[in-house]
């Protein structure tokens, strides 16, 4: 008897410049489940449909109808961004049609009341927070600049970690906004170069945040620069160049070399594509995650075709799944139960793990 086919749909940027990263993070949901299938242990063969969502709220509307009008796709992994992710949310909710998000960090995402989401990777109230607070009480920052790029995910994140930072005792010399997409930054770098603040922070992808670095090096602005999402697999340090050299950044997950758990992972994604992606295990532990579930509702029923909301179900009790980042649980939100923040500096032109924030802000003694 031939086995169903059930579809895991994954949701990224796949053409544009931020393709760079959505690309190779398809690569590790492709790679789940081909493994799977391999296995052969599944009671279902397993597809991938991966569409581009081009990084816009519109892009993610028309792929969630996509999606969502395709009965074979019992679960989506995606989106990458917070923007995409915020607006294909409620699509999914509506039709129960369960999205797992490997990189959407904006906060406010699990905060809708959506029973159909969940997050592999820590939140932005946890990353912003944790990156002034280093600041703050481990670099001796005292004034900040902050940047963002007016997106779901760059605005709110600036302003965690602004708040943070007068909270703190800190003071915010400047809060600004930048253009997604631009390329020259001049008035603002003209602006921080007068203004000499101690540290500037960006709420900003790679991708800006990379120009903006490079500009203000060029500019001659040698202020420490703190960034997000950073990590070895992250190409802040490859657009940057140079100008990378001592910026420290948070990083909402693990450290795949260090995490014992992630060495499969890690071994088979380079045998078979090279280096590992930013959030490549988040995308991995995602794809996994969801085939255990749809293979558990498969098990419970009898002559009868598995649904979407029997998925959600078993998504929503789960407490047994043991993945590349670790133990993956989810609270009542969706959000991850006991996420990893870990922080990087780039040191001779490579990115060096400082440590997890548990680890670091304790040694400070200001961990909350």
């Amino acid at each position: 008897m031939a086995l169903p086919v059930f579809r895991l749909g994954f949701a990224a940027p796949l053409t544009g410049p931020q393709a760079i990263v959505g690309a190779p993070m398809r690569q590790c949901a492709a790679l789940a489940i081909d493994q799977a299938n391999e296995r052969g242990d599944l009671p279902f063969y397993a597809e991938l449909r991966a569409e581009d969502d081009e990084a816009t709220p519109a892009g993610a509307r028309a792929v969630a109808e996509r999606f969502i009008t395709d009965p074979a796709v019992l679960g989506v992994i995606g989106h990458k961004n917070s923007g995409p992710s915020a607006a294909a949310g409620p699509l999914y909710a509506a039709a129960s049609l369960l999205q797992v998000t490997p990189s959407s960090t904006n906060t406010a995402l699990s905060q809708q009341g959506y029973p159909t989401f969940f997050r592999i990777c820590a939140h932005d109230a946890i990353q912003g927070w944790v990156a002034a607070q280093y600041a703050i009480h481990v670099l001796d920052v005292r004034r900040v600049a902050v940047l963002n790029d007016q997106t779901d995910y760059g605005l709110p994140l600036a302003h965690v970690a602004a708040a943070t930072v007068e909270a703190e005792g800190g003071q915010v010399v400047l809060f600004e906004a930048i253009q997604e997409g631009a390329q020259d930054f001049s008035a603002t770098v003209e602006r921080l170069s007068d203004l000499q603040p101690d540290m500037v922070y960006f709420g900003l992808t790679e991708i800006e945040a990379s120009i903006i670095a490079r500009q203000l090096r060029q500019a001659g602005v040698t202020t420490l620069l703190f960034g997000t999402d950073g990590s070895p697999e992250s190409q802040f340090l490859p657009l940057a160049g140079a100008a990378a050299e001592g910026v420290y950044q948070t990083y909402a997950g693990v450290d795949v070399a260090s995490t014992p758990a992630a060495q499969p992972f890690v071994e088979a994604y380079r045998a078979r594509y090279g280096e590992p992606p930013v959030y490549g295990a988040e995308v991995y532990d995602a794809a996994n995650l969801l085939m255990m579930a749809i293979a558990r509702a498969t098990r419970r029923v009898v002559n009868e075709p598995v649904t979407r909301a029997a998925v959600l179900a078993e998504v929503k009790g789960l407490h047994d799944f043991e993945g590349a980042t670790g133990r993956v649980q989810f609270d009542a939100s969706g959000d991850r139960i006991e996420p990893t923040i870990t922080l990087w500096r780039v040191e001779g032109g490579q990115m060096r793990l400082l440590g997890t924030a548990n680890e670091l802000l304790e040694t400070s003694a200001v961990r909350g």
